[in-house]
């Protein structure tokens, strides 16, 4: 017994009532268009609603309806509200819509094949055709817009130029390359029509334009006569109605005479400015269109028709034809029957399968006539006319190009700058990229942005039939508020985040201009053409990073702007990277307290003033490793200042204690004892066991900064030993783990918070963020206790720490301010973006990257004649065993190794340290150097450390997450790059035995 199965519905009057519920929500929406926002963004909430899986069964019609209603309408482009003034977006009409509706009930295939609604796209034809001035015989087509318009129209230009040949030989059969002509204004759909038609983007010739923007028609002869002297074949000349930068219109009638007596195709692209044609008073401009080869132009633009749908003409129909009439036997036609109707729109055009997308052209035109929408492109160029008026008579803004239909370009110039335009060029072009992107996300106004005369300019396309005059009179003045108000309250904010991630650190991070790298030897801007392995160091800044980081600084700027504070958006942005670092390490069911700051030194000082704050005691730091922290570490851990400038740029007397801060006693623990040899792992722990029992026999309470890894990889206490100490001496000693290297697995993080171990990390060495991120991460139970205890953090603390980065800590620092410095934040979020990046791939992949890099750079430093490592793998300093993760913790990732000269005496501290400031530098222009290329590449790999015992410093080279991250993309992994990583290693190895050879 068979089954009826169908996809009507079973209750037509249920669907019926759920198109008119879908209609009335569309109406509405439409309604009330002014009391909505522009624009907004969609919350990721509502973005994760469109991303399920693929639905087996289907959903109750009541919840499609609601996602229309609360995740569609809220959230499109803006376009239909009558403040959208970006690119160029038509606004729609109900008629139209209304024939959206009645097309997709119809359902018909517009390709072929006799039915009537080939006869309604052959009346909007038509009507095209009387509307441009076109012969009744020229050939026509609609399509998905001016883009695919174009292309078709070149491929007919293309073989008319070529001829038959063309479609059996294609272009292989054409000696001569042909080449085109179009404004340098013109549509990037134009190159890409070229690039598709396989005549390649060099052989579209942009023509300079003149200063109105119009194509210089000079310019464009002479480009004629230089490529038919070099042997190339002009075909055609693609001239413009309406450019999207400032709505120019080119000489039609000087450009198709050029092209009449070089026999050139002109193509006229009227996307933009099609509409026009309805205006009497623009006739004597467009009067030539009608001697063009071909006219492209759009409905859902200036014609108000709903997306998408535009148009062709063609004047040879029968070269239009023979371009693409190509017919198997499933398409022959018949002279009568439902296979009658020849030719078929297929005939003119790619695509056989076509919607009908004539009929809501065919309602708009009908439902509404040519004259009201005669009325609105002429209400549109009025509107254009007296804003223009409007910013000319103003004292702030600029207008930066005529006004030649319905585009006013402007910006913004602070009455201050209006005689030094040129040397704040760079700060105009931020500020009034900043005014547009407030614009949008406040959803008061969505204009756009162009470059014009090398200037960023304020794009105002008044395209939607809703604008009226106190729309435009809005945005005037809201530009101009906005100007102002961002130029007097956050004009730093404007900055680049090259120039914020030099902020709020210290001098190490100042650029030299000659050599354009800080005193880590990187930059803070994407440096891809180094070589980069020096992840225990610091790093540049990766391409992803960057843009992740300047990003976020826009997104700071108007949150900033939009509350009109700095101390409330930036404490907000503050505990929303602090989260996402807690998730990202696995911590966040923890609930630790992190706090940001800009260092790994910053943050130990953080940390011994909350612990003696806290706990009330006699103090005493012992730090494990010693010999292998930083230089302001001794200072640090003891409550004083480490430099003489902090973080916020206060000066103060490096050494002496912070003000309030209690007395913190000093014992360093090095890894090499008085002679210089490295002492062992026992040898260690018993030394750190010693120097604890004897502190807490002198009535101290221990802070013991336990080094997870140093910077050649090293660590103190063990973990057993570590275990050790704390069960037998308790609340009298407080661990610190000082794991700034980040080379150390979620498992052990967790399990050194559950001890209650406070822990040191940073984003710049493993994960490869820019340098100067730290954060210091404390358990719940001591957090608890620091807000119970009842008393204040130092008072000097507010020298480093800015109010909206105190979290928890903000009612135990009053005092503490709200500078403009945002450099701490774009660090974290560019460290964040690698630290996400490294997870992407999968963990097997990891591993196996992991192990063969360290394999390959541990068996070329042995090999390599002038290098000695300083670890074996029968070392028990190689790795780890007894930690509980099994990817970073316990494997070696940092590769130190000494140099020897050719005589085989090391080489001396100061040697090193050129010999790795030479590694960094373009030495090609040194004529000593014989390999050229291998004396031009940079190579960054780790800082010299000092090996004291042997006169000498080690280098690095270090595994970063880039090594890894930079070769998985969306999902694919790229198995040639590590081999790479691995082929740029011993280029590294082979520049420095160049460079050993010329000491």
């Amino acid at each position: 017994m068979s089954t009826s199965l169908t996809l009507d519905p079973q209750n037509w009057h249920a669907l019926e009532d759920a198109f008119h519920q879908a209609l009335n929500a569309g109406l509405e929406h439409l309604q009330s268009l002014e009391e909505q926002p522009v624009w907004r963004p969609a919350p990721e909430a509502v973005k994760s609603a469109f991303r399920m899986p693929l639905p087996q069964s289907p959903k109750p019609l009541e919840q499609l309806l609601e996602q229309f209603r609360d995740q569609l309408l809220p959230y499109g482009n803006g376009n239909t509200h009558p403040r959208f003034f970006g690119w160029v977006h038509g606004g729609g009409n109900l008629y139209g819509a209304l024939g959206e509706l009645c097309a997709a009930l119809l359902n018909n295939n517009l390709g072929g094949r006799d039915h009537i609604a080939h006869h309604v796209e052959h009346q909007v034809l038509q009507w095209s055709r009387e509307m441009f001035g076109f012969p009744t015989s020229s050939s026509g087509l609609l399509t998905s817009g001016t883009s695919m318009a174009t292309l078709i129209a070149l491929a007919v230009a293309r073989q008319s130029a070529v001829g038959a040949s063309m479609k059996t030989q294609g272009l292989q059969g054409n000696t001569s390359p042909l080449v085109g002509y179009c404004s340098a204004q013109s549509h990037n759909s134009v190159l890409k029509a070229f690039q598709l038609l396989g005549l390649g983007g060099n052989a579209l010739r942009a023509v300079p334009v003149s200063d109105d923007f119009t194509l210089d028609t000079q310019a464009l002869a002479e480009l004629i006569t230089a490529d038919r002297l070099a042997g190339a074949t002009p075909f055609c000349v693609i001239a413009t109605v309406g450019t999207v930068n400032t709505g120019a219109i080119d000489d039609i009638a000087a450009i198709r005479k050029i092209c009449q007596r070089e026999e050139l195709w002109l193509h006229v692209d009227a996307a933009f400015g099609g509409a026009l044609a309805l205006l009497d008073e623009y006739q004597d401009t467009l009067d030539a269109v009608r001697d063009a080869d071909s006219i492209a132009f759009d409905f859902h633009k200036w014609f108000q028709v709903p997306y998408a749908v535009g148009g062709l003409l063609v004047k040879d129909a029968n070269t239009h034809r023979a371009t693409f009439s190509e017919r198997k036997e499933y398409l022959t036609t018949e002279p009568v029957g439902l296979s009658a109707g020849a030719p078929w729109f297929c005939d003119f055009g790619p695509e056989l399968s076509r919607g009908f997308m004539a009929l809501k052209v065919w309602f708009t035109f009908q439902g509404i006539g040519t004259e009201r929408l005669a009325g609105i492109v002429r209400k549109h160029c009025q509107l254009a006319t007296e804003t223009a008026n409007a910013i000319d008579a103003s004292a702030n803004l600029e207008r930066l190009a005529p006004v030649p239909m319905n585009v006013v370009c402007c910006r913004y110039v602070p009455p201050h700058l209006q005689d030094e335009t040129s040397q704040h060029a760079s700060y105009l072009d931020a500020l009034n990229n900043a005014i547009v992107t407030q614009l949008q996300l406040q959803g008061r106004a969505a204009p756009s942005t162009t470059v014009l005369h090398g200037c960023v300019a304020i794009r105002v396309a008044i395209v939607n039939h809703r604008t009226e005059s106190a729309h435009m009179n809005d945005l005037v003045s809201d530009i101009q508020q906005l100007g102002t108000h961002i130029d007097q309250r956050f004009a730093l904010l404007l900055q680049p985040a090259q120039w914020h991630l030099m902020q709020g650190g210290d001098a190490r991070l100042v650029v030299d201009p000659d050599t354009g790298l800080n005193r880590y030897g990187c930059s803070p801007s994407p440096r891809d053409h180094a070589f980069t392995f020096a992840s225990s160091t610091a790093t540049s800044i990766s391409a992803p990073a960057y843009q992740a980081a300047e990003q976020y600084r826009q997104r700071l700027l108007h949150d900033c702007v939009k509350a009109d504070s700095l101390a409330a958006p930036l404490a907000q942005h503050c505990r929303s990277l602090e989260s996402e670092l807690a998730t990202t390490l696995g911590l966040a069911d923890l609930n630790p307290d992190l706090h940001l700051s800009p260092s790994g030194t910053d943050s130990q000082l953080h940390v011994v003033a909350a612990v003696t704050t806290a706990i009330p005691s006699k103090w005493v730091s012992i730090v494990c490793g010693s010999d292998e922290t930083g230089s302001g570490t001794p200072f640090s851990v003891t409550g004083c200042h480490f430099d003489n400038t902090t973080c916020l740029g206060h000066t103060v007397t490096k050494g002496e204690r912070l003000s309030g801060m209690a007395p913190i006693a000093y014992k360093g623990v090095p890894f090499r004892n008085t002679y210089g040899r490295l002492q062992t792992i026992e040898e260690m722990d018993s030394a750190v066991e010693d120097h604890v029992r004897d502190a807490l026999d002198q009535g101290y309470n221990v802070m013991l900064h336990a080094m997870d890894q140093s910077k050649f990889g090293c660590w103190a206490p063990s973990p057993t030993r570590l275990d050790q100490l704390r069960q037998r001496y308790g609340s009298r000693l407080q661990v610190i783990i000082d794991a700034c290297q980040l080379r150390i697995d979620q498992e052990d993080l967790r399990e050194h918070l559950d001890k209650g171990d406070i822990l040191l990390l940073t984003g710049s060495k493993f994960f490869t963020g820019p340098p100067f991120s730290g954060v210091a991460i404390f358990p719940q139970v001591f957090s608890h206790h620091l807000q119970q205890c009842g008393r204040s953090l130092p008072s000097g603390l507010t020298e480093y720490l800015p109010k909206p980065d105190l979290g928890s800590w903000d009612m135990l620092l009053p005092s503490a301010t709200t500078p403009f410095t945002i450099g701490m934040y774009l660090r974290w979020r560019g460290a964040l973006e690698e630290a996400k990046r490294y997870y992407q791939v999968p963990k097997e992949k990891r591993l196996e990257g992991l192990d063969c890099f360290s394999n390959e750079v541990l068996h070329l430093i042995g090999t390599h004649p002038h290098l000695e490592s300083l670890f074996e793998k029968n070392s028990t300093w190689w790795a780890r065993p007894d930690m509980l993760g099994d990817e970073l913790s316990v494997r070696r990732s940092i590769f130190p190794f000494l140099i020897r000269h050719r005589n085989g005496q090391y080489l001396t501290q100061e040697q090193v340290r050129h010999l790795y400031e030479q590694l960094n530098s373009d030495l090609s222009a040194e004529l000593k150097f014989e390999k050229q290329e291998l004396a031009a590449q940079c190579c960054h790999i780790g800082q010299p450390v000092k090996v004291d015992s042997k006169n000498t410093s080690a280098l690095r080279i270090s595994m970063g997450a880039r090594i890894l991250s930079d070769g998985w993309h969306d999902g694919t992994h790229d198995s040639h790059h590590l081999e790479e990583e691995l082929r740029q290693v011993r280029i590294v190895l082979a520049k420095l035995t160049l460079c050993i050879s010329y000491l």
